[in-house]
């Protein structure tokens, strides 16, 4: 009987578990992408949750209720939601500036489609969010995501009912954040389009017979590759702040969760 008890308590505490690591898999940038494997994404959560699961405390009784079970696993997958999800809003801080400078550059239909990532994207914002990820992984991210995971726990438990407002507009608060750091990131690219359509229109207004597309769009793109390759070592630099300010929020969510 006590066997049993003691079975059923860790299985308990293996699918709550599971249901925080699931979150974090669904929404934390790279573990999420289309080109990981759903069955490694699967075995991913299943083996973490077997190795955390049997050092956290066992459930309480009135936890083995089965709604109030399910609705603990509901919670749990959200608090693991919101930790992967304010990474991927920084993470989209290079996908929505590189969209923004494509688009002003009047290219925005000429997309590169992968059939192996099943995704299409600008060729701008492709580069950017590569070397984003790039980036993350060699400092360190998928180590600090499980670290991440551990202070969860301690932050909030497994027999938590529900999550804290101040946790869910903390991340909403983010997208303002993420589309200030975007637009400034491609302020000098957009800026640069800015110059030169304004110089093609007036040089249209002094030529009427000038045709002002075919003139500006080469014009305008040789103007941008020339001002985003001065701006390389700049987006060197700034892309590992980007991930500290990232890290760093995740630590206030993690205190907020805590209360």
């Amino acid at each position: 009987m006590t066997i049993g008890l003691q079975l059923s308590d860790l299985t308990m505490s293996f699918f709550l578990v599971a249901a925080r690591v699931a979150g974090i898999v669904v929404s934390a940038p790279m573990i999420s992408a289309q080109y990981i494997p759903k069955m490694l994404r699967v075995a991913l959560v299943f083996m973490l949750a077997l190795v955390v699961s049997p050092t956290l405390p066992a459930l309480s009784a009135a936890q083995t209720h089965t709604v109030m079970f399910l609705l603990t696993i509901a919670v749990q997958f959200a608090i693991g939601v919101l930790i992967g999800l304010v990474l991927t809003l920084f993470y989209s801080v290079f996908a929505i500036a590189g969209q923004a400078v494509t688009y002003q550059l009047g290219v925005g239909l000429a997309v590169t489609a992968s059939p192996g990532l099943l995704s299409a994207n600008s060729f701008l914002a492709e580069w950017e969010t590569l070397l984003a990820l790039f980036v993350f992984v060699v400092a360190g991210g998928p180590e600090l995501l499980i670290i991440a995971l551990h202070s969860s726990f301690q932050a909030i438990p497994l027999d938590a009912l529900s999550v804290p407002m101040g946790a869910i507009g903390f991340v909403t608060g983010l997208m303002e954040t993420v589309l200030t750091i975007a637009l400034l990131v491609a302020g000098p690219l957009l800026l640069s389009g800015l110059v030169v359509n304004l110089a093609v229109g007036v040089l249209s207004r002094a030529f009427p017979q000038m045709n002002a597309y075919f003139v500006a769009l080469p014009v305008n793109f040789g103007v941008s590759l020339v001002v985003f390759l001065a701006m390389l070592p700049l987006l060197f630099a700034i892309i590992p702040e980007i991930w500290h300010t990232a890290w760093t929020d995740v630590s206030r969510l993690l205190v907020l969760l805590e209360g």
